[in-house]
């Protein structure tokens, strides 16, 4: 039995069958398994998940009775079969098609003789299913109510987005520079046999290769972090300064705040907030490993108003929930689950974190509000309706969205100054 096979089957399954965070259970399944080809592993489930739509669509067109007729163990399989078959160049047809029978064996047993008549009928009408014939939100696997929210958004460059959107993402890791700067952590990094190359859109950022990178020893120090080039952006727009008084709403897990953190060299004081105190967990442990001493931690709803915090903060920042747009290369899993009819209730509850944040602002403070979506009703259009309440007290600094290329992820941000009133 391929044991790399397996290891992805078994991330697939806690992202299908359980709703898991795809970067959760690849990071599970490789861990419960020693010899395992890391890189291969988590490239051919992200790549499943990535192309889950187009794989659902071909699977539904070669099936007598049609996807719903089908288990779903078996159809796990038949995804990462027909994947492979399209995808992994380092795996022949006959390989493929072998592999996958094989797997069926062992986690689906009875369903083997079907995945591979499935596979062998694709391999003789694969031709059917090409690009070029397929509609672009199939071809980009990407739920049509989707594709068709960015094209009323984005006009042609819609077709654009969905294609970098369905790429792999780059990774990227950020010097702590409380620690060490980026050249001695890029020279450390290689002791390791993981390359990286300085970024020159961010002094911090590391372009990074390579396996390993959370289970090396200097990620357990603290010496890095993994965050996308454009959050970094984002945040080194802000610029908090040491010794300020600093307050993230929406904290979890911590990438943003240790950021901060670093960037205020370890002086001043930050507030963390979290509805979730699972995830403010996370976020106490990832300043340990930093090792960050500003910040102090609080359960806190970010959209219901807390009138003894008004005034109070020379930074906030509101990193808001959002639909996740701009982080389907690297989350692909968003891809099963978002649905365009829900972001409504989103935008209400973005406004209502804007409009405290800015409540907590102090005159001549600076406020980040910002998401990891493209979708404008989520991004400039509640910066609008928000800043159209507070009139002259409030003014936009710098506004931007970053595009999926050229290795960032989609992001928005936008900074907000607090006059004097």
């Amino acid at each position: 039995m391929n044991k790399d096979w397996l290891a992805v089957f078994e991330a697939l399954k806690a992202v299908y069958a359980d709703g898991a965070y795809s970067n959760i259970s690849i990071n599970e399944a490789v861990s419960h398994r020693k010899g395992l080809r890391e890189s291969f592993v988590r490239s051919f489930a992200k790549g499943v998940i990535r192309s889950s739509i187009r794989l659902y669509h071909v699977i539904d067109s070669l099936a007598g009775k049609g996807i719903s007729s089908i288990k779903q163990r078996p159809l796990i399989i038949l995804r990462m079969g027909i994947y492979a078959i399209d995808e992994l160049g380092s795996v022949p047809d006959h390989a493929a098609v072998n592999e996958a029978v094989e797997l069926a064996k062992t986690v689906a047993k009875g369903s083997d003789r079907f995945v591979n008549g499935m596979l062998r009928n694709y391999l003789r009408r694969r031709g059917e299913f090409a690009p070029d014939k397929l509609e672009p939100h199939i071809r980009f696997s990407m739920s049509k109510d989707v594709f068709s929210l960015l094209s009323e958004q984005y006009g042609d460059e819609a077709i654009r987005i969905a294609e970098a959107l369905n790429e792999p993402s780059e990774v990227y890791l950020r010097a702590n520079t409380l620690k060490a700067d980026r050249d001695e952590i890029i020279k450390r990094l290689a002791e390791y046999g993981i390359e990286g190359r300085a970024a020159e859109e961010n002094s911090e950022a590391i372009r990074a290769n390579g396996s390993g990178i959370v289970s090396c020893g200097l990620y357990r120090q603290g010496y890095y972090s993994i965050q996308s080039l454009s959050s970094m952006i984002a945040v080194k727009a802000l610029a908090p300064e040491p010794g300020s008084r600093v307050l993230d709403l929406c904290a979890a897990p911590g990438g943003k705040t240790g950021y901060m953190a670093e960037l205020m060299g370890n002086e001043g004081s930050i507030t963390a907030c979290d509805v979730h105190p699972h995830r403010l967990m996370l976020t106490q442990a990832a300043m340990k490993r930093l090792g960050v001493s500003i910040c102090a931690l609080e359960e806190r709803d970010a959209a219901v108003h807390d009138a003894s915090l008004d005034g109070s903060f020379d930074y906030v920042l509101a990193d808001v929930p959002c639909s996740g747009l701009g982080v389907i290369a690297s989350k692909p899993e968003i891809k099963l689950t978002t649905d365009p009819s829900q972001y409504g209730s989103l935008t209400e509850i973005q406004k209502n974190i804007l409009t405290n944040a800015f409540r907590y602002l102090k005159p001549g403070g600076r406020l980040e509000y910002s998401t990891c979506t493209l979708n404008k009703n989520e991004n400039e259009e509640v910066v609008k309706h928000v800043l159209s309440n507070e009139g002259t007290s409030a003014r936009v600094i710098e506004m931007s969205t970053l595009m999926p290329y050229n290795g960032k992820v989609g992001f928005y941000y936008c900074i907000i100054g607090k006059n004097a009133i």
